[in-house]
């Protein structure tokens, strides 16, 4: 009775939850990924970044889109291949321009998960948290799919070094689709 009672309670949450502006879906994409820096010769690399997202719309055109991406980035740094993995999490406010497409910016907080340079484990030398500043734009396309293109820029340092400073720069194309709720 008990299980019944709290299945029910939940649905109910939930209707009501989605019926107010909730969405949740899925995305993944393409990086290109480079590192902004005055002390080495660099080049993108491409990666990628899969992960969830909710839609919260609080009106019918503006809402914010929290996520919580893996996403793998980096860059070559005098020919030697530094590849970083983050578990990122931008969090997005939205204004849909018109019904197909919206705009959006917002902080993205990032926390390094792996880093290595040719072969050796750098994290050690890359701080474990740091912060990007992210805009772009998004399709909206029929049954919960949608598209988008997005710019992260970093605003901290990667590095413990004082000596030498890294930012994150990259290029995102993704696909999504919001599986229920709100698109």
């Amino acid at each position: 009775m008990k299980k019944s009672i709290f299945t029910l309670v939940l649905v109910y949450a939930s209707v009501v939850v989605f019926a107010q502006g909730l969405g949740v879906g899925i995305k993944a994409g393409a990086n290109f990924a480079n590192l902004s820096t005055d002390n080495f010769s660099n080049s993108s690399i491409t990666s990628y970044h899969a992960g969830v997202y909710a839609n919260i719309n609080f009106s019918e055109k503006w809402g914010v889109t929290p996520e919580v991406l893996w996403s793998a980035q980096g860059a070559e740094l005098n020919n030697l291949k530094l590849k970083t993995d983050f578990v990122t999490v931008p969090i997005m406010i939205r204004w849909r321009v018109i019904e197909l497409i919206s705009l959006e910016a917002g902080p993205q907080f990032n926390f390094l998960t792996s880093a290595d340079l040719d072969g050796n484990d750098v994290k050690d030398d890359l701080k474990n948290n740091t912060y990007s500043v992210a805009v772009g734009a998004l399709v909206h396309l029929p049954l919960g799919l949608n598209g988008g293109v997005r710019y992260i820029i970093g605003m901290t340092d990667l590095t413990e070094d004082d000596s030498n400073e890294l930012k994150d720069r990259t290029f995102q194309i993704y696909v999504g689709w919001t599986l229920f709720g709100a698109k």
